[in-house]
């Protein structure tokens, strides 16, 4: 196989294994900030690649160490995945460039390659989340952008962003939780854990019980992900006391892949096989999301602190993403889009 047709796994790889290189690195120098910019200007390079493919070759399946799917694990890169490694790999190379001061002044030296290394994490975990197209593997790269995201935010330049960290590392353990019991749903009602393949076999069993059940387990626990209103008490914190450079980077890619991996859930699993029910889950979702971008816009104009405001506006853009995605039509698929590509513009 040639290098390009190796673009799908090499995009996660790549930071995957120069981030633990980065941890020995001398902190009280600039190298762990050379090696992280580098690792995301070469991560971003191979995601116009990929999206230079999508773009003439269509959707793009690649098969890890070439098991056929459902029995291995698949990669894939539609043109709506490609888009979002081009805006992760693209915000985590303009958060390092743009906060290099800001992540001198804010972190303390002793402590910058532990951070540029979980940094690499988060944007390989993020990353693996967008390209693959298996169930259980999202939760594996949720888990590996979270925890690597814990510490990251834990290296804010005041106390205050330990108890940030910890209220993200509880939500987030919730969120993850509740994805993972839904995973487990689908996997013992369908025996597969490719998303396509579920999608294939879940017709025939679509009212039944346990698979209502996962759905509204998968819904919540991206919910948590997502920081939807009322369970967005941790992202305004993260913001505040974040590392400036880390909060543009959150900002632009966390919340952004739930709501992602929510959408393809919606338009590949539920809505076709669900029908009515997952026009139900959807207007459960409808109330919550109006109360969002109300409580998120109203706090946001009382707000002092910058940092926090842009979070209480973030709760209140998550709002009207997902509600776009809680039509459940080809509209309200396109909305979520665009409000995620303007919202921090």
């Amino acid at each position: 196989m040639t290098l390009l047709e190796q673009l799908p796994i090499l995009v996660v790889v790549v930071p995957m294994f120069i981030a633990p290189l980065l941890a020995i690195l001398p902190s009280r120098s600039q190298l762990p900030w050379l090696a992280a910019t580098a690792t995301s200007a070469v991560t971003f390079l191979i995601a116009v690649g990929l999206a230079n493919q999508v773009l003439s070759s269509g959707t793009i399946e690649y098969a890890l160490g070439n098991w056929p799917v459902p029995f291995g694990i698949g990669l894939v890169v539609s043109p709506f995945s490609a888009l979002m490694v081009l805006i992760i790999s693209g915000a985590s190379l303009v958060a390092l460039l743009a906060g290099r001061h800001s992540m001198n002044a804010e972190v303390p030296e002793g402590n910058q390659s532990l951070l540029y290394s979980c940094w690499l994490l988060a944007l390989t975990g993020l990353l693996g989340i967008a390209v693959t197209g298996d169930a259980f593997n999202i939760f594996v790269f949720m888990e590996i952008s979270s925890l690597a995201s814990y510490v990251v935010v834990a290296n804010g330049p005041n106390r205050r962003a330990l108890t940030a960290s910890f209220k993200y590392l509880v939500t987030g353990t919730i969120g993850a939780t509740f994805y993972l019991i839904g995973v487990g749903y689908l996997y013992m009602m369908t025996g597969s854990l490719n998303l396509a393949d579920i999608s294939d076999r879940l017709a025939p069993i679509a009212g039944t019980l346990p698979v209502q059940i996962a759905a509204g387990f998968l819904v919540m626990g991206l919910a948590l992900k997502a920081a939807l209103f009322p369970m967005h008490a941790w992202m305004p914190n993260t913001y505040q006391f974040a590392p400036t450079p880390v909060a543009i980077f959150f900002a632009a890619c966390s919340t952004k892949v739930a709501l992602f991996v929510m959408v393809r859930y919606e338009f590949l699993v539920f809505l076709p096989n669900l029908g009515e029910q997952a026009q139900f889950l959807s207007s459960l979702l409808i109330p919550l999301c109006v109360a969002a971008f109300l409580v998120g816009s109203v706090v946001a104009i009382f707000e002092r602190d910058l940092k926090r405001m842009l979070g209480y506006s973030s709760v209140a853009q998550i709002g009207y993403i997902v509600l776009a995605i809680a039509l459940a039509s080809s509209a309200g698929l396109t909305a979520p889009l665009c409000i995620s590509l303007t919202m921090h513009s």
